[in-house]
Order: structure tokens, then C-alpha cells, then sequence
């Protein structure tokens, strides 16, 4: 009995642990795809969207131009 509940115990663990590592996979896919359509402007896979924020590439580059 008590082999039972150790094995019903490691699958619920082993379980659990895919469930998380999944949910850091989404998160950590989400995050990317954030921060590279508000770095180019663009929906995923370059689709133009409604609006293009894309900077300009010298402000990319070399940052923005300081009035002097």
C-alpha cells in the first residue's frame, strides 16, 4: 500500500513540475514577443500593424539627437 501512494505521490510532483515548466515557457514566450513588437513596431513575424512606432535607425543606434 504504502508503494501506491509513493508512485501517486512522484506523478503528482512530476505533474506539477511539467505544469510550471510549461507556464515559464508561455511567460518567457510572451515576454519576448512583447518586448520585440514594442522594439520594432511591429506585430510578431514583421506583419505591419495598424501603427508603425519603429524608431528611426541612427536614434537606435546611436540615440536620440541632443539639441546643442
Amino acid at each position: 500500500m504504502r508503494y501506491l501512494h509513493d508512485l501517486n505521490v512522484q506523478i503528482s510532483q512530476n505533474r506539477r513540475s511539467v505544469s510550471v515548466s510549461k507556464q515559464l515557457d508561455r511567460d518567457l514566450c510572451n515576454q519576448h514577443f512583447d518586448t520585440f513588437e514594442s522594439f520594432w513596431g511591429r506585430p510578431g513575424h514583421g506583419a505591419r500593424g495598424d501603427k508603425i512606432n519603429k524608431l528611426k535607425l541612427d536614434n537606435l543606434l546611436y540615440g536620440p539627437e541632443s539639441e546643442a
